[in-house]
């Protein structure tokens, strides 16, 4: 269950990367994670074992399919996204529940028997401490990466951006170019999430690409924090653990967890992540 949280861990930081600094409300990011999970398994059949041929064809697919989607969502308004990526969301799960061949429907695929290894040393893949370890390693990897680019030009291009794409364009940025490059980035995010998932599920069934994954993916991101890159993972460690606490006295988990989303909205709307205080504040105390 934990090795599975890690990868769910990378489509809610996806959805923070589209909705927030894109400033595209994706509710299609698990059709791009579902993308990724897919290559993952049709990768395997062509390049064997190599995790790391594997992992990157799940990363590649979802930047290409959040590029073809961002360069169409990008000449729409903002509700007009959002309501696109919904359309998009469900069409693409009726076609892959059609599209049995390739995707296996409702029963899915299941991951390619094969001699797993990574840099050059055998792995075992599936929900074990491995596979949560070396989640959890690409996903560190990551906010790393994430945290060392928040001090460069381009980031604060990006952020010029996010707040205000038209003061950014009569500047002389390409405002269109920068939100589309962030929005394939988070599908590239996504689909490296979605090729964790495969391997630690060994199983890839079309409810990965559904709407209802893209809304948890929102709820996720809205409970640790929208707005930040860091607030995925905790919302996702916070929903899931209280899921399984919920469990074991109630059927009703979906209920609870939908009543947890409007309080967070209402009282919490910058997440868990907004319960810190700034900087600046903690200074002058």
């Amino acid at each position: 269950m934990l090795a599975r949280c890690v990868s769910w861990m990378f489509l809610a930081i996806s959805f923070s990367l589209a909705y927030s600094y894109a400033n595209i409300p994706s509710v299609a990011q698990a059709t791009v994670f579902g993308a990724g999970a897919y290559a993952a398994v049709w990768a395997t059949s062509l390049v064997g074992g190599n995790m790391i041929l594997i992992m990157t064809a799940g990363a590649a697919a979802g930047a290409l399919i959040a590029l073809v989607f961002g360069a169409l969502l990008l000449k729409m308004s903002h509700s007009g996204a959002a309501i696109g990526t919904i359309i998009s969301a469900v069409t693409f799960s009726m076609l892959g529940n059609a599209a049995v061949a390739y995707t296996g429907g409702t029963d899915g695929l299941p991951m390619p028997a094969q001699a797993f290894h990574l840099l050059g040393m055998p792995f075992a893949v599936g929900p074990n401490i491995g596979m949560l370890l070396l989640g959890s390693a690409v996903l560190a990897a990551l906010l790393v990466a994430f945290w060392l680019f928040s001090g460069t030009r381009t980031w604060r291009v990006v952020r010029a951006v996010q707040q205000n794409a038209m003061r950014a364009q009569v500047l002389g940025y390409n405002a269109a170019g920068y939100r589309l490059a962030v929005f394939a980035v988070s599908g590239c995010v996504a689909g490296l999430g979605g090729a964790l998932y495969a391997l630690i599920s060994r199983h890839v069934a079309i409810e990965v690409v559904s709407l209802s994954m893209s809304l948890k993916s929102i709820l996720w991101a809205a409970v640790g924090g929208v707005t930040s890159i860091y607030g995925g993972p905790i919302g996702v460690l916070a929903v899931q653990l209280a899921s399984e606490l919920l469990l074991r006295w109630t059927v009703r988990v979906d209920l609870i967890i939908g009543l947890m989303l409007i309080a967070v909205a209402l009282w919490m709307p910058r997440g868990v992540m907004g319960l810190r205080r700034p900087r600046s504040s903690q200074q002058s105390q």
